[in-house]
């Protein structure tokens, strides 16, 4: 993966020397798994306070490193100082500009298969197709920015006197106004990242660099003369996460079902990620989509811990607030009983007024959330039953309540870290029941119909029974 990245190289500091004079500085560095070595056994307060260096690798290829965090000035005597990098650009140019983002990474290939782009005839013979094919595209913002985004299939192939190697490929290319922000570069990184994280309900995927077209100032030779000119120019910008899991190997990654459902209302899920990285509020407040609920691996998915079940039950309760209609309702005794708490808190000073308010302010509650688990599964108001969308094999309806208040016992128990609920086999069931609730509240947003959804449910969540034979010893993750 970004193993092929790490590579040895020097990095020029340009010095003063008296008041006009300058020389060149150089320093050896060593960049490997996502960390900068540089080997400086003395201050370098060029450095100091910076997020971004350029090196040069010892290979002749311009890199620039960039750091979330900026670099100290405690400069270590004996060892290189130690600098976590955020991302890399690959044959960096100081004066590039770019239009043009292309992914093309392992989990994107089995999500839209590149098969429809090679024909065989009755005699098995293989023919590859020259155009290129296009499955899906759309507009979206990012940061007010216009952008079109492409799924597009296509072949390449190498030639050779012995063997001629054919690949049918699938590409992501997301084309923007030209730029040479770095920030925006990141932020369309973490939109096809997020995206397919929530594709496949992991957010430990493949996609790990993309590469970016555009073009750079270079001396070109022109009408006998050497002059300054655009040209083309494409560099690779690979991302680190330090808490990010290893990506899973190829024969889990080719079970990655064939997406086509998935791609259907794709556009939709783009936007809803598009407008979070953007930071656009609605009428019900920021945000629209909870990547932070989904696994971090496989592993992770089928062990299902302390921090995974909070994220998810918070990850309904906020689904239920921002895209269902309101659960509270206010009857008449309700009315009645503020009626009584509005006069006394016009008529009181002091504490009795705050504690009137107090009372004002509870008299309607919100559904706990067994209640509301129930309300999304069978209905209510002008909200459709999620019912549909849940196989019974799966999840039988008569078990919805009980695990609804499961998982209502569970979540209140790690909230206020009572630590004295004992998880069951019906905790990790539970919280199961809440992930199909989420993402079948989500699917049903973005437009897919409930057959759509479930038959995404069926391919992308873990929802066989928990058996206690094999699993038992998994519940001692929940008391980790």
């Amino acid at each position: 993966m970004l193993e092929e990245l790490n590579h040895s190289g020097y990095i020029v500091i340009k010095r003063k020397v008296g008041k006009r004079k300058t020389i060149n500085c150089r320093f050896a560095y060593e960049f490997k798994a996502g960390v900068l070595y540089i080997f400086a056994f003395e201050d370098v307060p060029e450095l100091s306070g910076s997020k971004e260096v350029l090196g040069t690798g010892f290979n002749g290829i311009d890199y620039f490193f960039f750091a979330s965090s900026e670099i100290t000035d405690n400069w270590p005597e004996k060892h290189p100082k130690r600098v976590r990098i955020d991302y890399v650009v690959k044959d960096y140019k100081r004066d590039a500009i770019y239009n043009q983002a292309v992914f093309s990474f392992d989990e994107l290939q089995y999500l839209c298969p590149s098969a429809s782009i090679v024909e065989e005839d009755s005699n098995h013979n293989v023919t590859f197709l020259s155009e290129r094919k296009e499955l899906k595209s759309f507009d979206i913002n990012v940061d007010n920015v216009p952008c079109h985004v492409c799924f597009r299939l296509r072949s390449e192939g190498k030639w050779g006197f012995a063997k001629t190697h054919m690949t049918a490929i699938t590409d992501l290319i997301i084309n923007f106004p030209e730029t040479s922000d770095y920030d925006f570069l990141k932020k369309i990184y973490l939109l096809v990242d997020m995206v397919f994280a929530f594709v496949c309900n992991r957010r430990n995927t493949t996609c790990l660099s993309m590469k970016t077209i555009g073009k750079c100032k270079d001396v070109v030779f022109k009408d006998g003369k050497l002059v300054k000119e655009m040209v083309p120019h494409t560099c690779e910008i690979y991302f680190y996460d330090y808490y990010r899991e290893e990506p899973e190997d190829q024969n889990v990654i080719k079970e990655t079902w064939w997406a086509n459902g998935f791609l259907l209302h794709i556009d939709k899920l783009f936007d809803l990620v598009a407008k979070d990285l953007s930071g656009i509020a609605d009428k019900n407040g920021r945000g629209t989509i909870s990547i932070e609920s989904v696994h971090p691996s496989l592993k992770r998915r089928r062990k299902i811990d302390l921090q995974l079940s909070l994220q998810i039950a918070s990850a309904f309760e906020f689904y239920v607030r921002k895209y269902l209609p309101n659960m509270i309702e206010e009857k008449k005794h309700h009315k009645e009983i503020k009626l009584v708490l509005e006069q006394i808190y016009e008529t009181s000073k002091g504490k009795k007024k705050k504690l009137a308010k107090n009372l004002m302010d509870h008299v309607v509650s919100e559904p706990a959330l067994e209640d509301k688990v129930w309300k999304v599964y069978n209905g209510y108001g002008k909200w459709n039953p999620i019912k549909p969308c849940i196989s019974d094999v799966w999840f039988k309806e008569s078990e919805i309540r009980e695990l609804g208040s499961e998982m209502n016992q569970w979540r209140n128990d790690l909230a206020h870290s009572k630590r004295k609920y004992i998880p069951n086999s019906n905790t990790i069931r539970a919280v199961r029941l809440i992930e199909h609730l989420n993402y079948a509240i989500v699917l049903r947003q973005l437009g897919y119909d409930d057959n759509e959804i479930k038959e995404i449910l069926s391919h992308v969540l873990i929802h066989e029974n928990f058996d206690t034979r094999k699993d038992t010893r998994d519940l001692g993750m929940f008391l980790n």
